[in-house]
């Protein structure tokens, strides 16, 4: 699986090319198409990207239904409408389609932000917005991220009586 990690910052060209970083491109190397897929973010002015595999598995998914909200399927089925394969060139660019990129004011400049299996694009400014006030909520409600706690099985030994 994938691992996107770090914040980078890239120029878009005249003719709407970006460098996608060199450790976002490794983490994506065996994959089966050779670029990224990627889809306006439904919550935020950002560009949401993957690589193919994580598409897949989402479509995978979908045939079970039931596992669903109607709600969910309605945004699978949004997420799926409007994502775009943009393949890699040789110098390992992507051409950001003019209304993906538009849509969240990206003009001259991408912000690359790693969020693990997944990453977004965003206008720099933009982001720092976002940055600064996901740490103003994080501090005024006392909020932290923890790992959830491995399960313990029946049958699992561990400390305890």
């Amino acid at each position: 699986m994938a691992l996107f990690l770090s914040t980078t910052v890239n120029k878009v060209d005249k003719k709407g090319r970006v460098s996608v970083p060199a450790p976002f491109r490794s983490a994506l190397a065996n994959q089966s198409f050779a670029g990224i897929v990627a889809f306006p973010s439904p919550e935020l002015s950002a560009i949401d990207a993957c690589g193919i595999d994580r598409m897949e598995a989402l479509s995978a998914s979908l045939d079970e239904p039931d596992q669903y909200s109607p709600e969910e399927l309605d945004l699978a089925q949004l997420i799926f409408a409007q994502a775009e394969q943009l393949a890699f060139d040789d110098t390992g660019r992507i051409v950001l389609p003019k209304p993906l990129g538009s849509r969240v004011y990206i003009t001259d400049e991408v912000l690359f932000a790693g969020l693990g299996p997944t990453f977004q694009m965003w206008q720099p400014q933009h982001y720092e917005t976002h940055r600064q006030n996901t740490l103003k909520q994080t501090e005024s409600k006392g909020i932290s991220l923890r790992l959830r706690p491995i399960p313990r099985g029946k049958n699992s030994s561990g400390g305890g009586s």
